[in-house]
């Protein structure tokens, strides 16, 4: 897989440039949580605005921790990819299983943070009713949930199977 061109090649960086993306957003958070945090818009030298963020420290601090691990399992996910010499099918499952975990639990950590009920289902939970902004969280994370097992199951599935068939060089 060595060549630029190769099919599995421009999967593996449209990956990546999927999961900069989501980790960019995730520092975008960033910035939220700290005007989260001091309940105000400081952009220095202009004064400060004092506004309410929407959303709570704890689930900007979630966007924000979240979105950047996400970007990094996602580009990794795709590094694995070349490594592990993953082509066809289990290629595409993988890829684009990753590019759908990452706008999932993006769209997760964000819907989520402005839910009444944190996103965790699209009813009424301990911490709050049921409205839009839950019911999209949760089934965004639902379906970015099914989709990160599948990459990384056939990821680890892969990797097992090049393991029986490397000769064993470890010196006894």
């Amino acid at each position: 897989m060595s060549n630029l061109h190769h099919p599995s090649n421009r999967l593996c960086y449209t990956v990546i440039g999927h999961a900069m993306t989501v980790l960019f957003i995730g520092l975008i958070a960033g910035i939220f949580l700290i005007f989260s945090l001091l309940d105000a818009v400081t952009l220095w030298p202009l004064p400060a605005w004092e506004v309410r963020i929407p959303g709570s420290t704890r689930g900007w601090q979630a966007a924000h921790v979240g979105g950047i691990l996400n970007g990094v399992m996602i580009a990794v996910g795709a590094l694995l990819m070349t490594k592990l010499q993953l082509e066809g099918q289990s290629a595409r499952w993988v890829g684009w299983g990753l590019i759908i975990t990452g706008w999932a639990n993006t769209v997760f950590y964000w819907a989520g943070n402005v839910a009444q009920n944190r996103g965790l289902s699209v009813s009424t939970t301990p911490f709050g009713d049921g409205d839009l902004a839950g019911a999209i969280a949760f089934l965004g994370g639902g379906v970015g949930m099914f989709f990160t097992f599948v990459a990384i199951a056939l990821l680890g599935r892969r990797a097992f199977e090049l393991a029986r068939k490397a000769p064993d060089t470890i010196d006894s």
